[in-house]
């Protein structure tokens, strides 16, 4: 019997009944139709490692990584078998033996330091020359084919970032509550006209909002890589911050930062809610914006939002027919993974592109002018696939979208 794997409880394996339920809603073995692609095979690996059956290489290794952690699984699982436990569980203890994958090292380093990050904003401008303006706000794509890629699509890095400092934004009438913004590292340093409409949208709505200049990335993708003792590191700096502020809540704009601060945060003294759970509070005055001209808008659900903090699927539909002048169109597949997956779109770039292009489809199926998320690396995802495709749909964040509803 091997140890290996003693952080991994035998009892969570023998949960596992290998029914097959999870290859019918894994994103990943739909796009391989391999079996270690799905939770069943992994787990089964696992098993065999623990048994003494088979060894901890860099092969098995690989097969961890092969996983978006969008939650399929956990989801439609009967036994409740704890899938991303067990899965970032896994990738702790190939990381300690192995390291990161390259491809992992350079973000998740950088993620870590503020002067690598200012330092590898400047050299990614150095590659825009490469690259134009997206038809999706925030967004750039590639001039010319890729090699083995074909149309790239980044996010346009702004010089400094959001929270340059210390920074409180008054409410634009009665104060209805203080909210800490915690933006993270893309609404800080890439989309930062979703940030500047995030907070115009809640101080329209009577919050007065907070945002400390000293907070760290979440940490989201070191825990997700592997990298236990730099998430750990990067939460104890946040919880400190966090914790020292007086506010009511602290309030986000990304998929990913609040899954991982309501299920990983436990320190914190505070309650935390992404930004369309705040939203929802405020129906009856939403109600009464409306658009300047007609739009029609279609929803992708973040894996993180609908599985990772269970928010209801309505919610979306809710607040955006509430909204004069605008038409939500339903697609199909809506909770499907988009294919980023953080890390799994570097680490697994042919299988992320085939997840890609089936979320353009659905989307580009709907006809609507707009595709509209609450994740930055969906955004950026789908902003990419829907270039590939020639498509005029635009993919934007909900606060970009209730911005423009705002009685000037």
């Amino acid at each position: 019997m091997s140890d290996i794997f003693k952080k991994i409880k035998q009892e969570w394996l023998n949960r596992c009944v290998r029914c097959g339920s999870c290859r019918n809603v894994c994103p990943v073995f739909n796009a391989t139709f391999e079996e270690p692609s799905v939770s069943r095979g992994k787990i089964s690996l696992i098993d065999l490692i623990k048994k003494g059956h088979g060894k901890l290489d860099r092969e098995a290794a690989l097969i961890f990584k092969k996983c978006t952690t969008c939650l399929r699984c956990n989801e439609i699982c009967a036994m409740d078998v704890p899938y991303e436990d067990i899965i970032i569980t896994a990738r702790e203890i190939a990381t300690e033996k192995f390291g990161l994958f390259k491809e992992e090292i350079a973000a998740t380093t950088a993620l870590k330091n503020e002067n690598l990050l200012d330092t590898a904003g400047n050299f990614s401008r150095l590659a825009y020359l490469l690259f134009k303006k997206s038809k999706s706000p925030g967004n750039l794509v590639s001039k010319f084919p890729i090699p083995g890629k074909g149309t790239a699509a980044l996010p346009e890095i702004k010089p400094g970032k959001f929270n340059y400092k210390d920074r409180t934004f008054k409410p634009a009438r009665e104060k209805t509550g203080k909210l800490i913004y915690f933006p993270g590292c893309m609404f800080s340093r890439a989309y930062v006209d979703t940030s500047k409409n995030l907070v115009r949208v809640l101080t329209t709505l009577g919050y007065e909002i907070f945002v400390p200049s000293n907070i760290n990335c979440c940490g989201a993708p070191s825990l997700h890589a592997g990298d236990r003792k730099s998430f750990e590191e990067l939460k104890n700096k946040n919880v400190e911050i966090l914790n020292s502020i007086n506010a009511d809540g602290i309030v986000t704009g990304c998929a990913t930062c609040c899954h991982n601060f309501k299920h990983n945060y436990k320190e914190l003294n505070k309650p935390v809610y992404q930004f369309i759970e705040v939203i929802e509070r405020h129906l009856d005055e939403i109600s009464k914006w409306k658009t300047e001209k007609p739009i029609n808008i279609t929803w992708h659900h973040p894996c993180h939002i609908v599985r990772g903090q269970n928010l209801p699927k309505d919610l979306p539909e809710r607040i955006f027919t509430s909204i004069k002048g605008i038409t939500f169109v339903k697609m199909d597949e809506a909770d499907n993974c988009c294919g980023m997956g953080g890390s799994f779109k570097m680490v697994h770039p042919a299988v992320s592109d085939r997840i890609q292009e089936r979320k353009a489809l659905n989307i580009i199926a709907t006809g609507a002018d707009n595709v509209v998320t609450e994740c930055p690396g969906c955004i950026m995802n789908i902003t990419e696939g829907l270039e590939k495709k020639r498509a005029n749909t635009i993919c934007t964040h909900t606060a970009d979208i209730l911005a423009m509803c705002i009685e000037k």
